[in-house]
């Protein structure tokens, strides 16, 4: 079975990542909770990983690639048409990362935490169980919800 190591920074901060170690097997709903876990955070919200296959900075890119959601976000509530897979149905080796890849994960809808999902390397185990590790934490996770001044309006 595969296993994926990947580099998953916050857009916007630098030297802030993470090296986790994922297996094909494991959901990108496993991921998501990795994601959650590793960075400190403590108040679920829905998340979103968009496969741009290629670094992006423009969001219309990101948000035309196709997506993989919280499963609650999966129906197309908007009206746009537009297909989304469940994150909890969909595993990692289902998509057919390669090496250097880079896609890109979107946590709270609201204030928006973007991140840059990329595939360092890839390797095989014999095991079939699911295997999540963290690699390497560098930097301090942010507060989730950061203090904003008493005297903002």
């Amino acid at each position: 079975m595969k296993i994926f190591q990947l580099r998953v920074s916050i857009i916007g901060i630098p030297r802030l990542y993470r090296l986790i170690d994922i297996s094909g097997n494991c959901s990108f709903e496993d991921l998501h909770d990795m994601i959650f876990k590793v960075f400190d955070r403590y108040d679920p919200h829905l998340y979103s990983f968009f496969l741009t296959r290629e670094d992006s900075k423009s969001f219309r890119t990101i948000y035309d690639s196709p997506e993989i959601t919280h499963p609650q976000n999966v129906e197309d509530i908007m009206g746009y048409g537009r297909k989304r897979r469940s994150a909890a149905e969909t595993r990692i080796g289902d998509i057919e990362l390669n090496e250097k890849d880079v896609f890109h994960y979107l946590f709270d809808f609201g204030d928006d935490w973007w991140h840059r999902i990329r595939v360092q390397k890839i390797g095989r185990v014999r095991t079939t169980k699911k295997h999540m590790k963290l690699i390497k934490s560098a930097g301090s996770s942010p507060d989730q919800y950061p203090d904003y001044d008493e005297d903002y309006d």
